[in-house]
């Protein structure tokens, strides 16, 4: 998905969120960054870390087996949070 796993670009994360169809803040709290964080990424201000490319990787996997991660409620979003060391 990414040409290099380090550093995705602002471009690669665009059309990851296109095809995952997130909005800017469902991809934020899908990666369990912060909005203004995840604005940064595609502005180009803050290059994406390897640990953000390769969750948006699991999440574009998991969507594309058919397995919800983010489920809208009428209270908000469910969201998985996997703690990485």
């Amino acid at each position: 998905m990414f040409q290099n796993i380090n550093k995705p670009e602002p471009e690669e994360i665009k059309y990851w969120m296109t095809q995952i169809n997130f909005t800017i803040h469902e991809a934020s709290v899908a990666l369990g960054i912060s909005k203004r964080q995840f604005l940064r990424f595609l502005s180009g201000d803050t290059e994406a870390k390897k640990v953000h490319a390769l969750a948006m990787q699991m999440i574009w996997i998991l969507h594309d087996s058919n397995k919800d991660i983010v489920k809208k409620k009428s209270t908000g979003l469910k969201k998985i949070k996997i703690p990485i060391k």
